[in-house]
């Protein structure tokens, strides 16, 4: 489970770093009409969370290794939810390519072309935010599930631990002779 859990949480410094690499990656909002800008802002909005210096800071090995860990630790608990996981990734990487390519399209025309170029930017962005929306709703979902497990698994323990405190307080009447 504590692997499993580490896993968790390598995968979600890794979202959360191309997230942060995406953002970096944006078309400059002063060079967009005012509409788009307002746009914009309330995409990253909601798509971007605070960054970490670790996250930042770690190679993209070291972040291939910990997605692989937790596709695995996935596969061991569940390959069905394993193989969505690869899917939804999947489909957030093919979003963040075509993204990317929208932006560099986006930037490369003059301003007399903007408007063509601006809907298959909007589109992108809408791609990446519902790709990324997939992979955050199934990740949520899995962590509802571990925290449930956890839950039962502490309430379990502390039975155990009230049983003996129990047991331990019945024995120390008999050593007292009570």
């Amino acid at each position: 489970m504590a692997r499993s859990a580490d896993a968790h949480v390598e995968s979600l410094n890794a979202l959360q770093r191309d997230m942060v690499m995406q953002r970096n990656r944006s078309v400059p909002f002063s060079r967009l009409p005012s509409h788009v800008f307002l746009v914009g802002i309330a995409l990253l909005s909601i798509l971007l969370t605070t960054t970490d210096a670790h996250a930042q800071a770690r190679g993209q090995l070291r972040d291939n290794a910990g997605e692989s860990a937790f596709i695995e630790a996935l596969r061991q608990d569940d390959p069905a939810a394993a193989e969505r996981y690869v899917t939804l990734r999947d489909a957030r990487a093919k979003a963040i390519a075509e993204l990317e390519r929208a932006q560099q399209r986006y930037a490369a025309v003059g301003p007399e072309l903007r408007a063509v170029a601006l809907p298959q930017l909007r589109q992108a962005q809408r791609g990446y935010a519902e790709s990324t929306l997939a992979v955050l709703d199934f990740l949520d979902a899995r962590d509802r599930r571990l925290l449930s497990t956890y839950q039962e698994q502490t309430n379990r323990i502390n039975k155990a631990l009230e049983e003996r405190a129990r047991t331990r307080e019945d024995l120390q009447r008999m050593l007292r002779g009570d």
